[in-house]
């Protein structure tokens, strides 16, 4: 039988559950108050980018975007994720632009202050000890708000450490723990760019030509599920707290796919396929920590996960597949790719790290099949 007719219709029930709960665990770093000791007469966070010549871009930021007062406020408490000027020089070259302190005065105004708030944590000090090493990363809100609508909701970056190495989302910290009076700095290698807020998952796939099979198999999908329990609904939730990780087959994958079970290789195929075999693929593409209430109100426990957090190994990983049945075929994760169940290779990343509201999207070049 066609590997692609064997799902059953069981599927149908993975967005059935009552109210499918969305909960996001990325792990919430510890309250630090009682380990960290501030020295009230050194220099504060504002002042230590005030003289250090390593951070003259980051100071002509603060100072352009009005929060190096803020930083100077011996009274507040703060961990900064700093990027240096070598790191503000790669995220120029990468723009084609200027690499020069120059180049910081030319940003909009708007764009450089939610890029500022985002490696900014109030009200907290983290040393990089207390990051934990447990998969995937940390959760830390941050300065930026989500949206004029919600001015509480905070847009969070994702802290992690792998051994001696430590990350903030998918950036490395190029030098940990530099105490200030009112707080600690994290030297970046990089800007840590945030996401933009207006885009999600689905809003990401739909607007990128290479993902026009995968976007019309997620409408096929939604077919056979109620309007509340689509996955156009789930991966168009407008919220930083959803933490959805999807891996997501390109066109090419699909064509690949359809030419090894001698089936037309054009989009129009996706619609020919079963819709419940098109529930359980793109179930086995969205990959979570596991099943919260797995007894009584089954809800999906999701994390954001970026390429810095997937383990070197291979590891098995739980999907929304598992909701219904803890014992469902699970994907293979490593740092060298992913495989399903019944996919002969691993396949490959073409593109990591897709960072969007709603989650992170990693491209990659096989279609994951269960079973």
């Amino acid at each position: 039988m066609n590997r692609l007719t064997t799902f059953k219709p069981i599927f149908i029930a993975l967005f059935l559950i009552a109210g499918f709960g969305l909960t996001s665990c990325n792990k919430d770093v510890p309250a630090p108050s009682a380990i960290i000791t501030l020295n009230p007469t050194g220099n504060t966070i504002g002042d230590i980018v005030n003289t250090d010549a390593n951070f003259s871009y980051l100071k002509a930021a603060v100072t352009r975007a009005g929060l190096l007062a803020a930083l100077q406020n011996r009274d507040a408490r703060f961990t900064v994720f700093a990027p240096d000027n070598a790191a503000f020089n790669r995220l120029f070259a990468a723009l084609g632009l200027p690499q020069a302190e120059a180049t910081v005065g030319a940003l909009p105004l708007a764009t450089l202050a939610g890029i500022l708030q985002y490696h900014v944590v109030p009200g907290q000090v983290i040393s990089s000890t207390m990051i934990p090493e447990t998969f995937p990363n940390a959760a830390m809100p941050t300065l930026i708000q989500a949206s004029t609508a919600s001015p509480f909701t905070r847009l969070v970056n994702y802290p992690s450490r792998r051994g001696s190495a430590a990350f903030v989302d998918n950036i490395p910290v190029a030098q940990a723990d530099i105490n200030a009076a009112n707080g600690i700095i994290h030297r970046m290698a990089g800007v840590i760019v945030p996401p933009n807020t207006s885009a999600t998952v689905l809003s990401t796939l739909a607007a990128d030509a290479n993902f026009t099979y995968l976007v019309a198999a997620v409408t096929r999908a939604d077919g056979g599920l109620p309007a509340s329990s689509r996955f156009s609904t789930l991966l168009n939730t407008a919220s930083p707290y959803a933490n959805f990780t999807l891996f997501a087959p390109d066109n090419a994958a699909f064509n690949r796919l359809f030419a090894a079970l001698g089936l037309p290789q054009n989009i129009a195929t996706i619609q020919a396929l079963p819709v419940n075999t098109l529930i359980g693929i793109v179930a086995y593409h969205v990959m979570i920590r596991g099943v919260l209430n797995p007894t009584t109100a089954p809800a999906p426990d999701l994390i954001r996960v970026f390429s810095t957090n997937l383990p070197a190994t291979a590891t098995t990983t739980p999907t929304f597949l598992n909701m219904i049945n803890p014992a469902a075929p699970r994907l293979t994760v490593s740092t060298a790719g992913v495989k399903g169940a019944v996919n002969p290779t691993t396949a490959s990343f073409i593109r990591t790290d897709i960072h969007v509201l709603n989650g992170v999207i990693h491209s990659v070049n096989q279609v994951l099949l269960p079973q």
